[in-house]
């Protein structure tokens, strides 16, 4: 029989053991959850440290964000466990209504989004704002899942492969540069290119992509006096030290200032109105300040053993829609993580990139412990298909 590691369209199989490789995959998943919420609760942590006497200043409260970022975390531990149990074959057949969806809240931002920052990318419910650009990385995901899945064999085709799935891309970043959100429509052009290529697709094709994409990218940031004075500010922050050159001058200052070991948890001086968005991009900027070069090299080392996890949890997929998932959702943190850090340290122009589960943002957090349930759950489906318990759902037949 032929062995199914060695087929297209499982990235980076590994051979089969199955009572070994279940034990080792109980491992890795535990090892995620305790990453992710040592992360999360470091996050906490931070946002507490970093937003206080901001939050004081503006609604006489220093715990607010505080406060609002544990409700969210609350609810992103609900919504965990809605995405962990959810029938991945209802998400399959679901996967176009479930992008209409989300597409449809991206629409009601030209009627309905709150503006803020000369932008329209919130939704006020209830006094808590939704930004639908996080649910693409749940809503795009499970399409592009589902797509894959069921034109594997055409990626390779440009017209019947590629074209189509180009076209929905289309339509997402029209709505994205809409708002004006470039950052997240650039994102979401990236991790397609990644994705397809994991998956098959030529790289004559995706080469092709990439320079279109740069045609167009040239001319919506010459075309739009802030995009260019965003890029000139990062190239030469210095010669624009109180515009555009500003926030990435005060984030090298808090980098300067943590030296090796850092100024002490509490001690930081940028967050004190120098940094801007001190407490949501640019929280690692804090990190710096505080914990100095070796406390940031151990928050790294702390991604890179996630990462390390996920990888041995995701090249066991045995299923396609279940393996583009898994790979999906480490692209998505993967490419979030080294944007936001490279935008804080000075590498990429900047970008409102929240940092996973460490910055402050209530859709980015919820969403993403919808995403963390998502990996857990294709990778047990995709494990087996009797449907067994695991590790912390022990006793829950699947």
């Amino acid at each position: 029989m032929k062995d199914k590691s060695k087929i297209r369209g499982f990235p980076f199989a590994g051979k089969r053991n199955p009572e070994g490789n279940a034990r080792t995959l109980r491992r890795q998943r535990r090892g995620v959850l305790i990453i992710i919420l040592s992360l999360t609760l470091f996050g906490l942590l931070m946002v507490y440290e970093s937003s206080s006497i901001y939050a004081f200043k503006n609604t006489g409260d220093a715990a607010y964000f505080f406060k609002r970022q544990f409700l969210f975390f609350l609810i992103g531990l609900m919504m965990f466990s809605l995405a962990l149990f959810i029938d991945l074959e209802f998400l399959k057949h679901h996967s176009k209504s479930i992008l209409l969806f989300t597409l449809f809240l991206l629409f009601l931002l030209f009627f309905l989004g709150k503006e803020s920052g000369g932008a329209r990318r919130w939704l006020s419910l209830g006094g808590f704002n939704i930004q639908p650009s996080e649910l693409l990385k749940v809503s795009f995901l499970i399409y592009c899942a589902d797509y894959y899945r069921r034109k594997s064999t055409t990626l390779k085709d440009f017209r019947a492969g590629l074209l189509p799935l180009g076209f929905v891309l289309g339509i997402i970043c029209f709505l994205l540069i809409s708002q004006p959100d470039l950052g997240t429509a650039v994102f979401w052009v990236i991790w397609m290119i990644f994705f397809l290529f994991l998956f098959g697709a030529r790289s004559r094709h995706l080469l092709s992509t990439i320079g279109l994409g740069s045609l167009v990218l040239f001319f919506l940031i010459r075309l739009y006096p802030y995009r260019f004075r965003r890029i000139v500010g990062y190239l030469n922050p210095f010669a624009d030290p109180k515009g555009a050159g500003f926030q990435l001058i005060q984030s090298q200052i808090a980098y300067g200032e943590g030296g090796l070991l850092g100024v002490g948890l509490g001690e930081g001086m940028q967050k004190l109105f120098f940094l801007p968005a001190a407490h949501t991009d640019f929280i690692f900027s804090i990190v710096a300040e505080e914990f100095g070069l070796f406390g940031s090299m151990f928050f790294l080392a702390l991604f890179f053993l996630l990462f390390h996890k996920m990888f041995k949890i995701a090249k066991q997929a045995r299923d396609r829609f279940c393996s583009a998932i898994l790979w999906g959702i480490i692209l998505i943190f993967f490419l979030e993580i080294t944007i936001n850090l490279g935008v804080s340290c000075g590498l990429l122009p900047t970008k409102g990139l929240p940092l996973p589960f460490i910055s402050y943002g209530g859709s980015n957090l919820v969403v993403h412990y919808m995403l963390l349930g998502l990996f857990f759950n294709a990778s047990l489906e995709s494990r087996t298909k009797s449907r067994k318990s695991y590790g912390f759902a022990a006793g829950y037949k699947r």
